[in-house]
């Protein structure tokens, strides 16, 4: 039940025309606006039953306002399902008039909608950063073209009212982190509804990425007309004792010497490992399967996106079940991979299988200058024997299945799903997973009388909906993904895997923009974070190792000592 705090529930209540809500990690910010959104919601409701009341006494015939909604914007799909999830609670009866949305999703949403009708004709699809690399592909919008396109169609009157009748408040979780793209686009959707600004300056971990300015953004919103800020109060509802979000205040300001990391070391809530960086896997899964145990959700962060994949493909040959977050254009493009399977194996004109498995590896495998991965390329001019070896016989029972009665469709569902680990593309098995729901179900709508265009806009729309983080799927209870999408994540245990080579630009000491990213990974565990380093850490991170190892090593010598 969800009770908040007097600095809640002034978030609340609160009537201005824009909030800026200001709060640490952990805080309740997006559960207060959830709150909020509930409180918009019903009072609008309650406003639109008296101007029913009165015309009804009044005996005379209105038109009514459409029913209110919320819209609430946020960077990443994974935090959007999270929203969701949180918000349910608190929602309650409202939760089905607040649409939660990714910016490129709901750029995309716009596009979709009205785009047909202003240079934007149907069918148009998303070009996916691999998609744009592989030759031969249909024409599209990149991810840096959905926002600018959609801002100029919300500059026309009849869209921009669309939008304005729909949405009497918008909130945007991470606000900071807006680029000046993200920021103009919001400023146009719907810019008489109220806004709320949720955000964290010291969270603010995109700055280099994005080429930010969190502070700059910050006094934009509060100079916004009738603007107003209200803050809550540090304490942590992830950890209501208050142990890990203490130490993580004191690594930010690199007080390596607070007692509050030697509490948590002592609680046994901020652990270190040292070992060889070849037992690394052994020692996460040794911990996974420790955490799972106990029933606790787990993350698991590293510093680089290969590193994130490799570690996503050991734990699949694990038989671990888990999600790869921020791999939303792998599971796109496994999508397309796999309804090009299924259009060969139906004999559709103008299937292009090659391309598709070429676009799915190139999703999964990142080379240095931005090319082709070598096995991509190989795929387009068939050059590789061992490749062709195993695609002819695939290609050939694809084809057979169409005289297999019944039976094709479940023959069809498992040659499409083993078309993985008999392609042999290394890279990626959970995302391929991950996109099997999707083309099983197809298959099931094909079985049940369905026609191949329905099934084809089905898994279209599933593709172009993953690719911008507007898929909803359930959260799956271990997670992998790097360090730069934590935010906005929280587990009951966190795993950090530092490796030997990591580069962190060319900041030392006092690493003000990295300490921030110390702060944001130590702040997502619930009960406990593990840190796993190699023998020399980067120096953003050693203070801290050092500091968990001295205060460890004190606590085994007492221990020894009292017996």
């Amino acid at each position: 039940m969800y009770k908040p705090s007097d600095e809640q529930q002034a978030v609340i209540d609160a009537t201005a025309p824009v909030i800026l809500v200001l709060a640490g990690a952990g805080t309740g910010k997006t559960t207060t606006a959830a709150a909020a959104a509930r409180n918009f919601l019903q009072l609008a409701d309650a406003q639109r039953a008296s101007w029913r009341r009165q015309a009804v006494l009044a005996g005379r015939r209105t038109r009514l306002p459409a029913q209110a909604r919320v819209l609430f914007l946020s960077f990443s799909r994974t935090a959007v399902t999270q929203v969701i999830e949180r918000a349910a609670g608190v929602l309650g009866a409202h939760l089905h008039h607040i649409d939660v949305s990714t910016f490129h999703g709901f750029a995309w949403r716009i596009i979709s909608d009205f785009g047909q009708h202003h240079g934007y004709p149907a069918p148009q699809q998303i070009l996916s950063i691999a998609e744009a690399k592989v030759p031969g592909g249909d024409a599209g919008l990149t991810y840096d073209q959905l926002m600018p396109a959609a801002s100029t169609l919300l500059r026309i009157p009849e869209i921009a009212g669309h939008y304005a009748a729909r949405y009497g408040l918008v909130i945007c979780d991470e606000f900071q982190d807006t680029d000046d793209t993200e920021w103009a686009f919001l400023q146009l959707i719907a810019p008489q509804a109220r806004r709320m600004f949720l955000g964290d300056l010291n969270q603010a971990i995109f700055t280099g990425m994005k080429n930010t300015d969190p502070v700059r953004r910050t006094a934009l919103a509060e100079a916004l007309p009738g603007a107003i800020t209200l803050p809550l109060p540090a304490a942590s509802h992830r950890d209501p004792t208050g142990i890990l979000p203490a130490a993580a205040d004191a690594a930010r300001v690199r007080n390596f010497d607070h007692p509050a990391i030697g509490e948590a070391v002592r609680a046994g809530r901020l652990t270190v490992t040292r070992c060889n960086p070849a037992d690394y896997n052994g020692q996460v899964i040794e911990l996974i399967r420790l955490a799972r145990t106990r029933q606790h959700t787990v993350n698991i962060f590293t510093h680089t996106i290969a590193a994130t994949s490799l570690l996503s493909d050991t734990l699949a040959k694990h038989g671990i079940p888990h999600e790869q977050v921020g791999f939303t254009e792998a599971y796109g493009e496994a999508i397309a991979a796999q309804h090009a399977l299924l259009r060969f194996a139906l004999d559709i004109p103008g299937t292009k299988v090659r391309r598709a498995l070429a676009v799915y590896i190139a999703a999964n495998t990142k080379v240095k200058g931005g090319g082709l991965a070598p096995l991509a390329q190989q795929m387009l001019d068939k050059t590789n024997p061992a490749l062709e070896a195993a695609l002819h016989p695939l290609a050939a029972e694809l084809r057979k299945t169409r005289a297999a009665g019944e039976s094709e469709y479940d023959q069809l569902t498992k040659l499409i799903a083993g078309a993985y680990a008999r392609v042999g593309m290394f890279r990626g098995e959970e995302t391929w997973a991950a996109a099997m729901p999707q083309t099983r179900a197809a298959i099931r709508q094909l079985q049940a009388g369905a026609t191949y265009a329905d099934v084809a806009e089905t898994l279209t729309a599933a593709r172009a909906g993953a690719l911008v983080g507007a898929s909803n799927q359930r959260l799956r209870p271990i997670q992998v993904m790097n360090l730069h999408q934590t935010k906005g994540r929280e587990a009951d245990t966190t795993i950090l895997l530092l490796q030997e080579d990591e580069y962190h630009g060319g900041e030392g000491e006092p690493f003000a923009a990295g300490s921030k990213l110390l702060y944001v990974v130590m702040t997502r565990a619930r009960q406990q974070a593990h840190i796993i380093v190699p023998a020399a850490p980067h120096p953003l991170w050693r203070p801290l190792v050092d500091r968990c190892d001295n205060e460890r090593e004190s606590a085994d010598i007492l221990q020894a000592f009292t017996g």
